[in-house]
């Protein structure tokens, strides 16, 4: 099934988006201090939204699971559906993860919600990070599925993918600014996402990994890698909250006026993690806990989940104290 495309004027589009915002609230990333960071948009800022470079600081999961909730009590609902626009193929494909992992048999209703409510509005990246590597976990650096619509940047305005009947809809009634995509747009389109790709693939050529990630980490139970590249862990656990698959969590009771009980992020890098009431844990070392992070994204969830848990989004790489780079990590694996 080819996508419908068209073209509009950007001035357009947020004529557009200042209509979605009756009936939506929108969360578009935004330039801050430290970068860009998803943020409400309001009518008097709609022209602060980045569309183009890449990925924000923060994943698409701080919002569909809160790092900190309650789940026994008053659990905060959305005053309006969420509108997320500019979110990158990196965080799309994380998606289906945290799906899985809250759905089934015993779904957790509010992330359902929350996910089932929401409108994904992507677009491609234009400026990769040097941390990113999404060519290295089999991704692409523009989205190919997951959206409802995505928006890639031509000349004055954008081009429109439609991804799902809801992105349809929200096109509806805005007709007579959908204009035909020219030819030239169409190819202008197909050689920037060769260059994007071609400048991801270029920047991690200096981290060469043979074979399959799956078995290769699978394979690897005895490496040094592992001691060696956790050397400089401090256990901060910043590579499982920044990482838009991780959704490992604990839960807390907590009496206040009535009975509450909280939901958090965890994280398998912390030494309590697991722990049990009498004090036994099953990865007393820290290098266990290090090689368990990278078995969990490269084996366990692909045999759960059918996807590696890596998106190559590169914000562990960002923000961790320890100056550990996944890549480094995987290519001592490969030669190991």
């Amino acid at each position: 099934m080819v996508a419908e495309k068209y073209y509009i004027d950007k001035s357009q589009w947020e004529s557009i988006a200042r209509d979605w915002l009756k009936q939506h609230e929108i969360i578009a990333p935004q330039q801050e201090t430290g970068g860009l960071f998803f943020q409400p948009v309001h009518r008097g800022n709609l022209h602060s939204v980045v569309y183009h470079l890449a990925r924000s600081v923060q994943p698409l999961k701080t919002f569909l699971l809160p790092p900190l909730e309650e789940v026994v009590g008053h659990p905060v609902e959305m005053k309006k559906p969420w509108l997320f626009l500019g979110v990158k193929a990196c965080d799309l494909q994380a998606l289906p993860i945290l799906a899985q992992a809250f759905g089934g048999d015993f779904a957790d209703a509010a992330f359902q919600k929350r996910l089932q409510d929401s409108v994904i509005i992507s677009c491609d990246c234009t400026e990769p990070w040097d941390t990113c590597f999404c060519t290295m976990v089999g991704g692409k650096p523009y989205p190919e599925k997951g959206y409802d619509l995505n928006l890639i940047r031509v000349s004055d305005g954008f081009v429109v993918e439609v991804g799902s009947l809801r992105g349809k809809g929200l096109l509806e009634g805005h007709e007579s600014m959908l204009k035909d995509v020219l030819k030239e747009d169409k190819m202008n389109i197909e050689q920037s996402r060769s260059e994007i790709e071609k400048r991801v693939i270029a920047q991690n050529a200096k981290y060469p990994v043979k074979g399959i990630l799956r078995e290769l980490v699978g394979s690897r139970w005895e490496s040094p890698a592992w001691s060696e590249h956790a050397k400089t862990c401090v256990e901060c656990g910043a590579c499982n909250h920044a990482c838009p698959t991780c959704h490992c969590y604990f839960l807390d009771d907590v009496t206040r006026k009535a009975f509450v009980k909280l939901r958090g992020w965890d994280s398998c890098m912390y030494s309590g993690y697991a722990v049990t009431a009498g004090g036994g844990t099953p990865r007393p070392a820290l290098v266990e806990r290090f090689r368990n992070r990278y078995f969990c994204k490269f084996k366990y969830l692909p045999e759960n989940y059918g996807q590696l848990g890596c998106t190559g989004c590169g914000r562990c790489i960002e923000g961790c104290q320890g100056q550990i780079d996944m890549r480094s990590t995987l290519k001592d694996l490969s030669g190991s």
